[in-house]
């Protein structure tokens, strides 16, 4: 009796099967994890290019705004320099790489104040994001402190520019002055 124990104790016949099989189970399952770990990260990754290539088109609306203002919405013949603060607005679409598509937006108004606390005034045709600037100082302004430029014989006139990608989940939004002669 106690050798038959002893033989099915000592019994290994199949056991390296076995732990073959176990083996081969978790091998499995590990792949199967970083297959699904490795889309879920190519994922992450492809939203965070489509993010950045939308940042990246905004920002670049708001430079070529700057960079294009004295030929396009601040040329000293443009109407919207001489239309009422309250109602003084340009709109732009921009297509960055010739595709016949819009890449961004652009849209520029008077940053205005009216009353205490300054409220402004929305512009029809506008986003609401653009009809959202923070309002705090007056449209028509002495220069800055340090700008070099003498509150004698100028003045400022502030902008709100906003810019979005064509999808419209990225809006940046930038205060702008122009100097004229008083």
């Amino acid at each position: 009796m106690i050798t038959a124990v002893k033989r099915g104790i000592n019994n290994e016949n199949g056991f390296a099967l076995i732990l073959a099989v176990l083996m081969l189970a978790v091998i499995t399952v590990i792949g199967v994890a970083a297959t699904r770990t490795s889309e879920t990260e190519s994922q992450i990754a492809s939203n965070e290019r489509q993010i950045a290539n939308q940042l990246y088109s905004a920002e670049g609306a708001l430079v070529q705004a700057l960079e294009t203002a004295t030929t396009t919405w601040a040329a000293p013949t443009s109407s919207f320099l001489t239309d009422p603060e309250t109602v003084a607005s340009y709109t732009s679409s921009i297509d960055f790489d010739g595709d016949g598509t819009n890449d961004a937006t652009v849209e520029i108004r008077c940053i205005e104040c009216s009353g205490d606390p300054c409220i402004g005034t929305g512009i029809a045709g506008l986003s609401t994001a653009a009809n959202s600037l923070p309002n705090g100082l007056p449209h028509r302004g002495p220069p800055p402190p340090g700008s070099g430029y003498s509150m004698k014989h100028f003045e400022v006139r502030r902008y709100g520019v906003t810019t979005g990608s064509a999808t419209g989940n990225t809006q940046i939004q930038a205060g702008v002055y122009k100097v004229f002669n008083k």
